[in-house]
């Protein structure tokens, strides 16, 4: 119970204002100091844990090992174009030769496709747009590092195609730039096409440019098998800037695995000689087996290599 003295004292005026709202605002004023208080220190914790974090996240550079390469994996943007973004990593400067070896799978042996993403190798994988899991081929291909490239079909003079929306000479050009959105919709993950047989349509240079400008406008490569020796793809390709590299050799189908290693030493020579090469191997059990046994010549130093890698030093010029 207040006193007539306390009465006084609290009716009195503080600074001037009536005591109730003195007395309010400086309730206000010393809960807003707290207020400031606590957000300052939640502040400077949320800065010292910020810290203590980032420092925790720091990485070494992650390396990518291959007996072969001695590879150091490097990031892209995803506004890359898609040959670059779906490159596997391999080091610009190196002055090695490179040969690119591209195991061809096209859907009748899905289990030797496979088996060659265990090869030590940076191999390469050409799948048939049409070939039996092509997408699941194509993910685990990329899951272990592997370039992919997505196999055309292309009209031939020796081989009657019996695949869906084949690429063909004498087709409208609205018809065929359809047939090419088809094949590229089957699968993702490809850095660029290589055609599958093609005599025909190769050597035919308004067909080729048809087939290019799709491939450019998705920011494609193109590797020319060179099913006929006076196919034009690589050619009308590198006209119009379009990343290429045309194949050197092609290992047949039902080639022995002796005859496979001879093949791949006179690749090596090649790359020796003019700083690239690429060959193609069929996705064959036999193959691949024999593949994974052969290695360059130690005093050639020719290094396998990602397709892309093939394709980067022959945009340069370099030998």
């Amino acid at each position: 119970m207040l006193t007539q003295r306390s009465k006084l004292i609290l009716s009195r005026p503080i600074l001037g204002l009536p005591p109730g709202m003195a007395l309010g605002g400086a309730a206000l004023c010393l809960a807003g100091g707290l207020f400031a208080a606590m957000t300052l220190d939640k502040l400077s914790r949320a800065q010292r844990g910020d810290a203590a974090l980032s420092s925790a996240d720091v990485l070494p550079t992650e390396v990518f090992e291959q007996p072969d390469t001695g590879v150091i994996r490097t990031a892209t943007t995803e506004d890359a174009l898609a040959w670059i973004r779906h490159s596997a990593p391999f080091p610009a400067s190196d002055p090695s030769p490179r040969l690119a070896i591209i195991v061809v799978d096209d859907g009748s042996d899905i289990g030797a496709a496979r088996s060659a993403l265990k090869l030590s190798a940076p191999v390469s994988l050409a799948i048939a747009a049409t070939a039996d899991s092509a997408d699941k081929t194509a993910i685990a291909a990329r899951s272990a590092d592997r370039e992919v490239l997505l196999l055309l079909p292309m009209q031939s003079e020796s081989h009657f195609d019996i695949t869906p929306n084949p690429i063909a000479i004498n087709v409208p050009r609205p018809e065929l730039q359809r047939r090419m959105n088809w094949n590229l919709a089957q699968f993702d993950g490809y850095l660029g096409v290589m055609n599958q047989f093609g005599e025909d349509t190769s050597r035919d240079p308004q067909t080729m440019r048809a087939v290019l400008e799709v491939v450019q406008q998705g920011g494609l490569a193109y590797i020319d098998a060179l099913t006929h020796p006076d196919s034009l793809g690589g050619a009308v390709a590198r006209r119009m800037g379009v990343p290429t590299g045309d194949r050197t050799y092609a290992v047949k189908p039902g080639t022995a695995p002796d005859e496979l290693k001879a093949q791949l030493d006179e690749a090596a020579r090649h790359a020796e000689r003019w700083g690239t090469a690429i060959v193609s191997v069929p996705a064959d059990r036999r193959l691949i087996a024999a593949l994974g046994e052969w290695r360059p010549a130690q005093n050639s130093g020719v290094k396998i290599a990602p397709v892309s890698a093939v394709i980067k030093r022959l945009r340069t010029g370099k030998r």
